[in-house]
């Protein structure tokens, strides 16, 4: 591997990616949960248990920055600097998605027609307009942001700092 890579930032990423992936396939309805759909995955479990039902749903919206985060700084030398402008973008992308799906019809006009002829873009105009916005997301988002950068100065190497 590239000596620019951290390892742990790196590992500790892809895992946390794993959990989200795990959760979506164990407690997401797998009609709104499009890998499921696409790999034509069979879940094993129907139903989201008691804990997960209020704060579960926003588990993936904190995995999300968190992981992306940790995996973009990972790949790069990075100082606290470059991890709080990484932290930055993830946090913009996700709170995006997330205010697109309360104002999804001024967002789908802009989404081009022929996304709907590419694979993982196909999809782009339902996720807006079938998904549900929501405070505790934006809530998650912002912890997401905010423990992933200080994760990544804690994890950052010493010749980085």
């Amino acid at each position: 591997m590239n000596e620019t890579v951290n390892k742990l930032q790196l590992f500790t990423g892809l895992s946390i990616l794993v959990m989200g992936f795990l959760f979506y396939y164990f407690f997401r309805n797998a009609e709104s949960t499009y890998f499921i759909q696409f790999f034509r995955l069979t879940q094993p479990i129907k139903e989201t248990p008691h804990l997960l039902q209020r704060f579960g749903y926003s588990l993936p919206t904190f995995i999300h920055v968190f992981a992306f985060s940790l995996l973009t700084a990972g790949i790069m030398e990075s100082s606290k600097k470059g991890y709080a402008t990484i932290c930055l973008l993830w946090f913009g992308i996700n709170v995006f998605f997330e205010l697109g799906q309360k104002f999804d019809r001024w967002v789908i006009q802009f989404i081009p027609d022929w996304f709907s002829d590419i694979v993982l873009l196909e999809n782009t105009k339902n996720y807006f307009l079938n998904g549900c916005f929501d405070y505790l997301d934006l809530l998650s988002i912002t912890l997401g942001a905010l423990l992933a950068y200080i994760f990544l100065i804690t994890t950052q190497k010493k010749e980085e700092k």
